[in-house]
């Protein structure tokens, strides 16, 4: 009896040795396993907050909107919030087509975003899924407050409105398809924008003929545009850039087209006038002064044919006395 229980008690330190081993890994485990948690969820908010996703949106608005208006587009600010789905951009850039003298042709200087959350959760879950090639980015609403457009006139013919709308419509065709990525196994990101808003707008007029700088600016209509692409059927972000710049350039030429540009085209018809009427006197001294020394010239011909006829008679008198 003596001796079992001295076993048992020599056989406890082992049990509590054994014991706190297992506590020990376990604990080492959960640690690890808690830090590795939060590695990874430091590493998805920095991704999404700080690097990652938004140099790749910045990448992809200059990318596709610099091939749909060929020019130089650049972008500003990103955040999105991936609880709630919300987020903005500011400062969206469009520079001038060639030849023309103002830095930008478009500038969005704040756009809100309402990105679709079921969107978000099925891009993030379909993320690893290589047998997926096609994901469509769904947007509930995106709305543009106080974009800015410069109307430039490069003469009574020319203006670059004009020339980006042409830029845009001729890339219109290929934008409509997606590009295809150059890793095989990336997926082609699309998008459906359910809505867009854009509010506030002005459209400045400016001039410079004839070395006359003059300008004016003029009040945008709200702009809607509604379903660009939908969740089966997504539009490239070339696409879907192109659309919305047609949008406000077509508003902009409406408005201009209806507007009195007497302020502006008044000072260069005044100029043009003056050119005119110093053109015209300087014309009329000219032939003014051609004509009186034509005048002259005749007067001295007539006098010179005079002589000539004066000296043959002579001659023919001199020549009949020789013959008396």
């Amino acid at each position: 009896m003596a001796k079992n229980e001295k076993q048992k008690t020599d056989n406890q330190p082992a049990k509590k040795k054994k014991k706190n081993i297992v506590w020990r890994i376990l604990k080492w485990v959960i640690c690890t396993v808690v830090l590795l948690i939060l590695l990874a969820a430091g590493g998805i908010y920095y991704y999404y907050n700080y690097g990652g996703w938004k140099s790749i949106v910045r990448d992809l608005v200059h990318t596709y909107g610099s091939a749909a208006t060929g020019t130089n587009v650049d972008i500003g600010a990103i955040h999105l919030a991936l609880s709630d789905g919300n987020g903005s951009i500011g400062n969206i850039t469009v520079g001038n087509p060639k030849d023309y003298t103002q830095s930008h042709i478009i500038k969005l200087g704040n756009i809100a975003v309402k990105v679709n959350k079921d969107s978000i959760v099925r891009v993030i879950k379909n993320a690893t899924d290589k047998s997926i090639k096609n994901e469509t980015i769904v947007i509930d609403e995106v709305r543009i407050d106080k974009p800015e457009v410069t109307y430039e006139l490069m003469n009574f013919t020319k203006n670059n409105v004009d020339d980006l709308t042409a830029n845009l419509n001729k890339n219109s065709a290929s934008a409509q398809k997606a590009p295809e990525p150059k890793d095989p196994n990336a997926k082609n990101y699309n998008l459906a924008i359910k809505k867009v808003v854009i509010t506030d707008g002005s459209a400045t007029v400016a001039a410079n003929l004839l070395g006359v700088s003059q300008s004016l600016t003029l009040p945008l209509p709200t702009i809607t545009v509604n379903n660009l692409g939908t969740e089966k059927q997504g539009i490239s972000i070339e696409s879907g850039l192109i659309r919305i710049f047609q949008e406000i350039l077509k508003s902009t030429t409406n408005v201009v087209s209806k507007a009195d540009l007497s302020s502006i085209l008044g000072g260069v018809g005044d100029l043009a006038g003056a050119a005119v009427d110093t053109a015209g006197q300087a014309a009329g001294a000219v032939v003014g002064g051609a004509g009186k020394a034509a005048g002259a010239a005749v007067e001295g011909a007539g006098a010179a044919v005079d002589g000539v006829t004066s000296g043959v008679k002579g001659i023919a008198d001199g020549v009949g006395g020789l013959f008396k």
